[in-house]
């Protein structure tokens, strides 16, 4: 069974349903005019009420989704997770010395040209985050590099940051 159940809302938006493993529903509801609701269930109570917890405008709801997908702060356990969604995966990757992208700017690296993925985020050593950097972002010893792509581009990625297969 699927984490996240999908469903149309005609005229509204659309509704995400997920049954975390500690049990109960939390239901999102995705207004077409960007507003998003969070809302919570007791999975053992068939007839249970549903509650409404909070409602998110479209700014808030990117800088709550970048806080939990990693962008604002990358727990440890973290730093070299991917994430796959239909064929899209979501990859962090933590480069550390003798990584040969280090002092590189993505650019000079031709990322996205020769190995295919998009650099989405960079999160610095020292705390600080880059979201969608540009070709001029030069990639530093104990960056997390948050990059969107297909599996074997992430792949692909991994081995040139470990020196195994330079961007061609």
């Amino acid at each position: 069974m699927d984490f996240i159940k999908e469903t149309d809302l005609p005229g509204i938006g659309r509704k995400f349903s997920a049954s975390p493993a500690d049990g109960g529903k939390i239901i999102i509801i995705v207004h077409d005019d960007g507003v998003r609701e969070i809302y919570r269930h007791d999975g053992n109570d068939a007839d249970g009420e549903v509650e409404h917890i909070v409602s998110f405008d479209d700014a808030e709801a990117r800088k709550i989704a970048g806080i939990l997908g990693g962008l604002a702060y990358t727990p440890k356990a973290m730093e070299n997770m991917r994430v796959d969604l239909k064929g899209l995966a979501i990859d962090w990757y933590k480069l550390i010395t003798p990584a040969p992208f280090i002092g590189s700017s993505i650019g000079a690296l031709g990322i996205r040209k020769n190995i295919g993925v998009s650099i989405i985020g960079i999160i610095r050593k020292d705390g600080g985050s880059l979201v969608n950097p540009g070709p001029e972002a030069v990639l530093r010893d104990g960056d997390t590099i948050v990059m969107a792509g297909t599996r074997e581009q992430i792949n692909a990625f991994h081995a040139g940051a470990r020196g195994e297969a330079p961007p061609a």
